[in-house]
């Protein structure tokens, strides 16, 4: 079967930056994540010159003081704006009665699944794009470590790429916007509350625990760990997620 992943994909783009709740999120991302720039920024340059009196630090520090706490934060960002970025996607489609017209064009349900979620994904991409300009400024005066900063970045933008998922996964249960949200964002919650039951516990339970939690996978990659089986768990994350929506998509249209 011929895709028809373009049209679907340029429609959703075109729906989402004409939304207000597109730039709203991007307005309130930009503002949160240059408050957590400049936070660690401030208290590295602290530790610099305390460094620099005693003799000098190391590009370590530099990633554990400023870099890592950055892409932490990031990704606690992401808990709250995601939602509100997936939450419409499929509610209002449902809601006004679209989703019935989408379904009687020339469209599989996986162009529909995937046309969505990477409009979402190009959202995203807008919102870290910029945020490169934070490490850009401050190349003269240290020596950044470019391949920590792209492995963090690539990190970032797979976390993001998972909380998409889920809230496409979430918008494709009900009609209710608010109740989408609402699911998202503490299924996201959820992920991230399994890093500090992580720290709490130990043996089997910490394993097991820190191989289901997504911010104990990013953590490595933020501090240029890569790892293969860090980047399988975002990939299978993510397929499991938009395969959840693929079903519920197929089991709502049969009713």
């Amino acid at each position: 079967m011929k895709s028809n992943l373009l049209p679907i994909y340029l429609r959703e783009v075109r729906s989402l930056f004409y939304s207000p709740v597109a730039w709203l999120v991007l307005f309130a991302f930009y503002l949160l994540a240059g408050f957590f720039w400049a936070s660690p920024l401030s208290q590295y340059a602290a530790y610099s010159l305390m460094a620099a009196s005693r003799g000098g630090g190391s590009e370590m520090k530099l990633v554990d003081w400023l870099i890592a706490p950055y892409f932490g934060n990031v990704a606690v960002t992401f808990i709250f704006l995601l939602p509100l970025v997936s939450m419409r996607q499929f509610s209002e489609e449902k809601k006004s009665g679209t989703i019935e017209i989408l379904f009687t064009w020339p469209f599989s349900d996986l162009d529909i699944v995937l046309g969505k979620w990477f409009a979402s994904l190009t959202l995203l991409a807008a919102m870290l794009a910029p945020t490169l300009l934070n490490f850009v400024m401050i190349a003269d005066k240290t020596a950044l470590p470019w391949p920590v900063l792209a492995s963090g970045f690539a990190g970032i933008f797979m976390v993001g790429a998972c909380f998409l998922a889920v809230g496409l996964f979430t918008s494709a249960l009900t009609e209710n916007q608010v109740v989408a949200a609402a699911l998202s964002f503490g299924t996201l919650l959820l992920l991230f509350i399994l890093s500090w039951v992580e720290a709490q516990t130990s043996g089997l339970t910490k394993d097991l625990v820190g191989q289901l939690s997504i911010i104990s996978h990013l953590q490595a990659l933020t501090k240029g760990l890569v790892d293969l089986k860090d980047i399988t768990y975002f990939v299978l994350f993510t397929v499991l997620m938009l395969f959840g929506t693929l079903r519920v998509l197929e089991s709502k249209k049969w009713r």
